[in-house]
């Protein structure tokens, strides 16, 4: 037996709609397990009718359950990847989607068949869908049971491309009649498409590791093999020899040149990945270490200052002073750019022996800052012996 427990998207705020999605379905499941087993018309009704379908059975088949094991595993799914979705889209707009999620669902096995299906199942693909889309590069912890219990970390893009293609080769092949694989795929396919529509609109921020950026890089890392095989050097202010500026490169050369590219491009994805996960130790870790190799690299904007603060909350002056200054350098016209000239001239003043540098940062900075931060600045260059 394999199951999802968790996954390793680290979420920002509780997310109080799919926990309450969860309780309403277990306590209903608790209320009409029995008129389930018995077949009772009074809970049959409010089941989605493949042929004769109602509008209030869309709504009301989404939250009916026919056994222990069906709330279970559903629950269980609605809990690992509902949670991020939820975080991403917010409180209104999941329930909205989670909702329609299932109405298309329905909508989707009524088309193929006449027969009455009820279940979550067709919300919770959509939900696993448009986790696809926001959130293709996480990872999933599978538990396994059977003679022993253990686990394994999957990636969540092949687990659930996993779960659709069996989905896809049950409905084509009729196995398994009692299970409605039209709406589970009919929901992987709006979830993933409603995903990717917030993403490609912007209606929803974009993130380093969502589809539509997974997409991008991939595409700039062709464009960096392309430009590499014809001797130019990305990373490099100046073009190496080759059809750019220069006689044709060796092959060797290329060889070289794309590799050193690929690990940098690596580097600062690990690095992207890592402010995404809100971890930023790894992250200022990963970045003091892509500095001691190539040291002029600088992230985006918000990046750098975000590595550049951890550093400096670690200590680790020398690292963080050179990522302020690389900072300064890329964003000169950055709109707090006085705080940043503040913090560097600290550094400069009083860590690292730096007086002249301190001078030159603070007294840039003095004019812009607040009268609290001026009263600091003017306090170190009295310590500097202005």
């Amino acid at each position: 037996m394999f199951f999802p427990t968790r996954t390793d998207r680290r979420i920002n705020r509780t997310p109080w709609v799919n926990y309450a999605l969860i309780a309403a379905n277990v306590l209903l499941f608790l209320f009409t397990e029995r008129l389930v087993n018995a077949n009772d018309y009074r809970i049959t009704q409010f089941y989605l009718s493949g042929d004769r379908p109602q509008f209030l059975q869309f709504l009301t088949y989404q939250f009916l359950h026919g056994g222990k094991m069906h709330i279970l595993f559903n629950m269980l799914f609605l809990y690992v990847f509902g949670n991020a979705v939820e975080d991403r889209l917010g409180r209104l707009g999941y329930l909205l989607f989670y909702l329609a999620g299932g109405v298309i669902s329905g909508l989707g096995h009524c088309l193929v068949s006449a027969a009455p299906v009820l279940g979550a199942s067709g919300s919770i693909a959509a939900v696993t869908g448009a986790y696809l889309a926001l959130f293709p590069m996480t990872n999933v912890t599978i538990v396994y049971w059977f003679f022993f219990i253990g686990s394994f970390e999957v990636s969540s893009m092949l687990l659930i491309l996993f779960q659709v293609a069996q989905n896809l080769l049950f409905q084509v092949t009729g196995a398994g009649e009692n299970v409605a694989y039209m709406a589970h795929l009919a929901g992987y396919v709006t979830g993933f498409a409603v995903g990717m529509g917030l993403l490609f609109s912007r209606l929803i921020p974009r993130e380093p590791y969502d589809m539509l950026s997974m997409i991008a890089h991939r595409r700039r890392r062709a464009q960096f093999q392309r430009l590499t095989q014809q001797g130019y050097h990305p990373w490099d202010s100046a073009p190496a020899p080759g059809r750019i500026g220069g006689a044709p490169a060796t092959n060797d050369k290329n060889s070289k040149l794309e590799t050193r590219n690929s690990k940098l491009l690596d580097a600062r994805d690990q690095i992207a990945a890592s402010i995404d996960h809100h971890d930023l130790p790894a992250a200022a870790r990963l970045y003091g270490q892509l500095l001691e190799q190539h040291g002029d690299q600088v992230l985006s904007q918000q990046q750098q200052l975000d590595v550049a603060n951890q550093l400096m909350s670690e200590g680790r002056y020398d690292t963080a002073a050179a990522a302020y200054e690389l900072f300064l350098k890329t964003y000169p016209r950055y709109s707090e750019l006085q705080h940043v000239q503040l913090i560097l001239g600290l550094i400069h003043g009083r860590y690292l022996d730096s007086p002249k540098r301190a001078r030159e940062l603070l007294e840039a900075a003095l004019p812009k800052l607040s009268a609290d931060d001026q009263q600091l600045a003017k306090s170190v260059l009295d310590e500097l012996g202005k």
